[in-house]
């Protein structure tokens, strides 16, 4: 049974130290080659997956081992062509609240893959300021699940910022 994606990082992080995971992450994040030294199974990954997921958890390594150096890459995830990236980087830009994601998180509350738009809403209710809200306001939902989502992010957002948004 394969250990937890935390449990790689941090075993990771006690071979390699902090900094040169991060800037690893950061940079499969990116779509650059990391560090010759490190391997995609540190992260959790294996050798020979399609390049999409590279990238995937080069970000989901940045949910266990940060430095705001990696900013930019999380940002510019937000835009990647496949999905789980995007989603990652969501979460990511959640879990460190890097409310400079928010107009690509705003857009990204659109995206065509429900499980995006969740990642979205939450870090939008969690990070954003009010006058990002507008898709948690939206009138319709793909789903009542989304709906609910939305609505709960929504909530979140406005204790958050002790006022009312809808």
């Amino acid at each position: 049974m394969r250990p937890q994606p935390k449990v790689l990082i941090e075993r990771a992080v006690e071979l390699y130290g902090r900094d040169e995971v991060v800037q690893w992450a950061a940079a499969l994040l990116s779509g650059q080659q990391g560090g010759d030294d490190l391997e995609i199974g540190l992260l959790g990954g294996s050798p020979g997956w399609t390049a999409y997921w590279s990238r995937v958890w080069g970000a989901r390594a940045l949910l266990y081992v940060w430095d705001e150096s990696a900013s930019a890459a999380v940002i510019y995830g937000l835009r990647d062509e496949h999905w789980r990236v995007r989603e990652m980087c969501a979460k990511v830009c959640r879990r460190r609240e890097l409310a400079e994601g928010s107009a690509a998180l705003a857009v990204l509350a659109g995206d065509p893959v429900a499980r995006v738009r969740v990642s979205a809403y939450n870090a939008i209710a969690d990070i954003c300021e009010a006058d990002s809200a507008e898709p948690l306001l939206a009138v319709s939902f793909e789903s009542p699940r989304e709906a609910d989502e939305a609505a709960a992010a929504l909530r979140r957002m406005e204790q958050r910022l002790d006022r009312r948004l809808g």
